[in-house]
Protein backbone atom coordinates (compact mmCIF):
# COMPACT_ATOMS: atom_id res chain seq x y z
CA UNK A 1 0.00 0.00 0.00
CA UNK A 2 0.97 3.50 -0.97
CA UNK A 3 1.69 6.13 1.22
CA UNK A 4 -0.67 9.06 0.24
CA UNK A 5 1.50 12.39 -0.95
CA UNK A 6 0.55 15.28 1.10
CA UNK A 7 -1.47 17.74 -1.58
CA UNK A 8 0.98 20.63 -3.00
CA UNK A 9 0.14 23.97 -1.28
CA UNK A 10 -0.29 26.44 -3.89
CA UNK A 11 0.57 29.60 -3.03
CA UNK A 12 -1.22 33.12 -3.67
CA UNK A 13 0.64 35.56 -6.11
CA UNK A 14 0.37 38.95 -4.48
CA UNK A 15 -1.78 40.46 -7.11
CA UNK A 16 -3.95 37.50 -7.92
CA UNK A 17 -7.83 37.73 -7.29
CA UNK A 18 -9.06 37.47 -3.65
CA UNK A 19 -11.89 35.50 -2.80
CA UNK A 20 -16.07 36.91 -1.53
CA UNK A 21 -16.67 34.84 0.93
CA UNK A 22 -19.72 36.58 2.20
CA UNK A 23 -21.29 39.76 1.50
CA UNK A 24 -24.41 41.54 3.76
CA UNK A 25 -24.96 43.55 6.85
CA UNK A 26 -23.56 46.54 5.10
CA UNK A 27 -19.96 44.74 3.79
CA UNK A 28 -18.12 41.74 2.70
CA UNK A 29 -15.85 39.07 3.84
CA UNK A 30 -12.79 39.35 1.74
CA UNK A 31 -10.24 36.43 2.00
CA UNK A 32 -11.55 35.79 5.85
CA UNK A 33 -11.61 39.34 6.70
CA UNK A 34 -14.31 41.57 7.49
CA UNK A 35 -14.40 45.12 5.16
CA UNK A 36 -17.52 47.46 6.14
CA UNK A 37 -18.89 49.47 3.42
CA UNK A 38 -18.91 49.57 -0.47
CA UNK A 39 -15.23 47.96 -1.73
CA UNK A 40 -13.26 47.73 -5.11
CA UNK A 41 -11.36 44.85 -5.32
CA UNK A 42 -7.98 44.29 -7.47
CA UNK A 43 -4.68 43.55 -8.03
CA UNK A 44 -4.99 41.04 -4.80
CA UNK A 45 -6.22 44.16 -2.57
CA UNK A 46 -9.41 45.12 -1.24
CA UNK A 47 -9.86 48.78 -1.57
CA UNK A 48 -12.52 51.01 0.84
CA UNK A 49 -14.88 52.73 -2.16
CA UNK A 50 -16.37 55.50 0.09
CA UNK A 51 -20.11 56.29 -1.17
CA UNK A 52 -22.54 58.75 -0.41
CA UNK A 53 -25.69 58.04 1.09
CA UNK A 54 -28.13 56.68 -1.35
CA UNK A 55 -25.50 56.72 -4.14
CA UNK A 56 -26.52 54.12 -6.54
CA UNK A 57 -25.74 53.29 -10.24
CA UNK A 58 -26.80 55.82 -11.63
CA UNK A 59 -24.35 58.22 -9.68
CA UNK A 60 -21.04 57.00 -10.54
CA UNK A 61 -18.78 58.62 -12.42
CA UNK A 62 -15.49 57.56 -14.52
CA UNK A 63 -13.26 58.72 -11.46
CA UNK A 64 -14.72 55.62 -9.42
CA UNK A 65 -13.12 53.06 -11.81
CA UNK A 66 -9.30 55.11 -12.24
CA UNK A 67 -7.86 52.18 -10.24
CA UNK A 68 -9.17 49.87 -13.48
CA UNK A 69 -8.70 51.98 -16.43
CA UNK A 70 -5.35 53.30 -15.22
CA UNK A 71 -3.71 50.61 -14.34
CA UNK A 72 -0.26 48.91 -15.75
CA UNK A 73 -2.07 46.05 -15.65
CA UNK A 74 -5.65 46.32 -16.44
CA UNK A 75 -7.70 43.87 -15.86
CA UNK A 76 -9.76 41.72 -18.49
CA UNK A 77 -12.91 42.60 -17.05
CA UNK A 78 -14.75 44.03 -14.02
CA UNK A 79 -17.77 43.05 -12.21
CA UNK A 80 -19.84 46.13 -11.28
CA UNK A 81 -22.13 45.29 -7.70
CA UNK A 82 -24.99 48.01 -7.68
CA UNK A 83 -26.61 47.22 -4.69
CA UNK A 84 -29.62 45.39 -3.85
CA UNK A 85 -31.20 46.13 -7.27
CA UNK A 86 -30.30 46.18 -10.80
CA UNK A 87 -29.98 49.57 -12.13
CA UNK A 88 -27.24 50.26 -15.08
CA UNK A 89 -24.71 52.88 -15.05
CA UNK A 90 -24.40 55.50 -17.14
CA UNK A 91 -23.81 55.93 -20.43
CA UNK A 92 -20.19 57.80 -19.61
CA UNK A 93 -19.41 54.38 -17.51
CA UNK A 94 -19.98 51.74 -20.41
CA UNK A 95 -18.08 54.12 -22.41
CA UNK A 96 -15.41 54.24 -20.33
CA UNK A 97 -14.82 50.49 -20.12
CA UNK A 98 -15.41 50.23 -23.53
CA UNK A 99 -12.89 52.85 -24.76
CA UNK A 100 -10.34 50.75 -22.17
CA UNK A 101 -10.65 47.70 -23.61
CA UNK A 102 -11.53 46.30 -20.71
CA UNK A 103 -15.02 44.62 -20.35
CA UNK A 104 -17.65 45.23 -17.37
CA UNK A 105 -20.44 43.32 -16.44
CA UNK A 106 -23.04 44.76 -14.27
CA UNK A 107 -25.12 43.34 -11.74
CA UNK A 108 -26.88 43.47 -8.10
CA UNK A 109 -24.25 43.42 -5.42
CA UNK A 110 -24.78 39.58 -4.58
CA UNK A 111 -25.13 38.61 -8.11
CA UNK A 112 -21.86 40.33 -8.94
CA UNK A 113 -20.08 38.56 -5.81
CA UNK A 114 -20.71 35.22 -7.46
CA UNK A 115 -19.82 36.22 -11.13
CA UNK A 116 -16.60 37.56 -9.11
CA UNK A 117 -15.96 34.65 -7.84
CA UNK A 118 -15.79 32.58 -10.90
CA UNK A 119 -13.94 34.66 -13.00
CA UNK A 120 -11.31 35.08 -10.28
CA UNK A 121 -11.26 31.24 -10.58
CA UNK A 122 -10.52 30.60 -13.73
CA UNK A 123 -7.29 33.05 -12.90
CA UNK A 124 -8.28 35.91 -15.23
CA UNK A 125 -6.82 39.07 -14.51
CA UNK A 126 -10.88 40.46 -13.04
CA UNK A 127 -11.81 43.54 -10.97
CA UNK A 128 -14.72 44.49 -8.97
CA UNK A 129 -17.26 47.64 -7.58
CA UNK A 130 -18.79 46.44 -4.95
CA UNK A 131 -21.97 48.77 -3.42
CA UNK A 132 -22.40 47.13 0.01
CA UNK A 133 -25.98 45.25 0.49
Amino acid sequence: MRKPRPMAQRQRHADAPLAIDAFGEGGFRIAGDRHEGSIKLFAGQALAWPMPSGADAKSLTADDFAVFVEAQTRPDVVVLGVGARMRHPAPEVRKLFRDSGIGLEVADTPTACRIYNIIAGEARRVGAALIAV
